[in-house]
């Protein structure tokens, strides 16, 4: 069997890995030039299903690299309003020596390449297939071409291969932006962070519409470009942030910046002292978006997982965990004979119900109503 898998993003890379693990011909084509072309986050989180579909499908010297670059469990989630006032709480037992519950995005990437030189080719963005008695024949944009039994499109949010599959699925726009940014854990940046900040995961809100969330990236091992960090998200819609569209996303990091800095000018002084320490530079906005039905689709050669099929917002730190799992399901499909049939009736029950709670828990979060 030959499997050709549209992007090298979290997703794509578990299953390319569960695949070659398993003997399978695998081959991942993605449309950036390198893994540092695009910010596509900072901090992610990993819950026990995540960490189940990595241990299902990594070979034991990917899944130590995973371990080794992964950031320090935290033991906390927490809500403050924008005087930190505490509006709600919830601990967890500090996770073992070899668990990983969360990451930073750069480096989780970089370990799930571990071993795949061969398997992955950069600069190569997916144009067309056709699917023949044979399999898939793929074109890319370049003029070059591909055939393997098995497509799987891997690509995100906005995926070219569904685009093809499924043209009829809608995504839906929330109206919430994002402004993206770190705060680099300076000795001074620790002293005057609030505890809870650097203990886990935790969102502060002016109950007007304009949030900030704050999660702690404290490296076991860090890669060699940067160290520990604060990952900080201001989120509104573009009334609230004070600009278009057009104008966030051809907007300069600093100038982003300046609108986080601006959104807060009025919170507490140590929320204030966290953004006037971020990076400037390191700030960049993203559309959040979500489908509303997880879709069903009949096709014996292409088939999707992660954000290409069931986008979400991040509203249950779920939609990486649900493109792992996905992974690890059609990694079995692909090995023991399963049609694909199965996978794709498993995904669509597992992605439906995560999808619904992310729904619920964004209006309930950024004060949005999204249509049903």
């Amino acid at each position: 069997m030959k499997v050709a898998i549209v992007g090298a993003g979290i997703g794509g890379l578990a299953l390319a890995q569960g695949l070659l693990k398993a003997g399978v011909d695998v081959k991942v084509f993605e449309r950036d030039p390198s893994p540092r072309h695009r910010n596509q986050g900072y901090r992610i989180h990993i819950s026990p299903v995540g960490e189940e579909a990595l241990a299902a499908v990594l070979p034991d010297a990917v899944r130590r690299r995973v371990i080794a670059t992964a950031t320090r469990p935290g033991d906390l989630v927490a809500g403050f309003d924008a005087q930190l006032n505490v509006q709600f709480e919830q601990e967890f037992p500090v996770a073992g020596p070899d668990s990983v519950t969360s990451v930073d995005r750069y480096a989780f990437r970089r370990a799930l390449m571990t071993g795949l030189d061969d398997v992955l080719e950069f600069g190569k963005q997916f144009e067309s297939y056709v699917e023949t008695p044979d399999g898939v024949e793929i074109s890319f944009a370049d003029g070059t071409s591909a055939v393997a039994d098995v497509l799987v499109g891997a690509d995100g949010v906005g995926s070219r291969v569904r685009g093809h599959l499924l043209p009829e699925q809608e995504v839906v726009d929330i109206g919430v932006r994002c402004i993206y940014g770190k705060v680099p854990l300076t000795t001074a940046v620790r002293s005057l962070a609030p505890p809870a900040f650097l203990r886990g995961f935790c969102f502060a809100s002016d109950g007007a519409g304009t949030g900030v969330a704050f999660g702690p990236v404290m490296f076991r091992e860090p890669p060699a470009e940067y160290g520990d960090y604060l990952m900080a998200v201001l989120t509104g819609t573009n009334e609230v942030l004070g600009a278009s569209d057009e104008e966030l996303f051809t907007m300069s990091p600093a100038d982003l910046w300046e609108i986080v800095t601006r959104s807060v000018a009025s919170w507490h002084p140590a929320i204030r002292s966290l953004i006037d320490a971020g990076q400037v530079d390191a700030a960049f906005p993203i559309t959040l978006r979500t489908c509303i039905e997880v879709p069903s689709w009949s096709s014996d050669r292409v088939t999707l997982l992660g954000d290409a099929v069931h986008p979400m917002t991040p509203a249950a730190g779920a939609g990486a965990n649900t493109a792992l799992w996905d992974a690890a399901r059609l990694t079995k499909a692909l090995t023991s004979g399963e049609d694909l049939a199965s996978y794709q009736q498993d995904l669509i029950t597992n992605g439906q119900a995560v999808v619904t709670e992310s729904l619920h828990n964004a209006e309930r979060l950024f004060r949005v109503s999204v249509p049903v």
